[in-house]
């Protein structure tokens, strides 16, 4: 049996089920087809690497597991898998969604963020930092003040006909933790928690996703520092070059796909990017927010 879902702007088929995915309309052909086979334990020739995966030009290894498996992404329309022994199909969705989906848009020439972003009455913006920094925080008080979500944890970004950067709808599902459905008054006591992401809640929000791509407005780069009050700066120059560069998702190869680096040099000409350093001791969540907004 086989599952065919779109998201980001492509059709993928699957040999297992992604609940959380909308599937695709009923004639529509993937430009993506996940197959089963044997899959190498490592490549030949990897330039990128860690203790999950593995990374050459046009090729994408990832190890999931005893309870998913292992695929190889080629090409970025091919993905195989070679299941485990103890696999299950939830923990195969979760190492597609997290790790394979990314190198597929990699290697499709697209420009992964790991990032979130939110459409806002004043155009898409992209919401970067590193883990614990309050991205998902901060795009739930998005939606709370009645924006439009388009991506959690995964951002990607292509060139519209018109040459604008532009964000694809990714997955409508938000991961929220305790503590930021308390500070938020959000209540999470219905929605279901994995064994994989015990600290968060997946909410789904099907009707709070943007339907269509967006031109990107702004990247915010969270950072919690040992200051009192919310800092904004524009970065310009190297400063914003190393700061779109520290929030790609996985690695960047030179000679990946001829698209890629036109791509992010777009983004660092097109899109204003801006520091935003927050109060290690405490949130602040709405003076971001107003910053993001206004």
């Amino acid at each position: 049996m086989t599952y065919t879902y779109t998201v980001y702007g492509i059709t993928i088929r699957t040999p297992f089920a992604c609940k959380v995915l909308p599937p695709a309309a009923p004639e529509a052909s993937p430009d993506v087809t996940v197959v089963e086979g044997e899959v190498p334990i490592q490549l030949t020739a990897p330039v990128a690497e860690e203790d999950r995966w593995q990374a050459e030009p046009g090729k994408f290894l990832y190890r999931g597991g005893r309870r998913a498996g292992r695929f190889l992404v080629e090409g970025g329309d091919r993905v195989t898998l070679q299941r485990a022994s103890q696999s299950e199909d939830e923990m195969l969705a979760f190492a597609f969604l997290d790790f394979v989906l990314a190198a597929i848009l990699r290697q499709r020439g697209l420009l992964v963020l790991h990032a979130n972003a939110a459409l806002t009455p004043n155009g898409a913006v992209a919401i970067s930092g590193e883990s614990g920094a309050g991205k998902s925080t901060l795009l739930t008080a998005l939606l709370q003040q009645g924006c439009a979500m388009i991506s959690d944890d995964i951002t990607v970004l292509h060139l519209g006909a018109g040459g604008q950067i532009e964000t694809l709808p990714g997955i409508p599902q938000m991961h929220i933790t305790e503590d930021t459905a308390q500070n938020l008054k959000y209540d999470i006591s219905n929605f279901p928690r994995y064994p994989w992401r015990r600290m968060k809640a997946a909410v789904p929000l099907h009707h709070q996703m943007a339907a269509h791509p967006a031109p990107l407005r702004a990247l915010y780069v969270l950072e919690k520092q040992h200051i009192d009050e919310v800092c904004a700066r524009t970065l310009n120059g190297a400063e914003k070059f190393s700061a779109v560069q520290s929030c790609v998702y996985g690695p960047l190869l030179p000679d990946e796909h001829p698209a890629i680096f036109p791509l992010f040099s777009a983004l660092t000409e097109q899109v204003a990017v801006y520091h935003v350093a927050r109060p290690h001791t405490r949130w602040s969540v709405s003076d971001v927010t107003k910053i993001i907004l206004h």
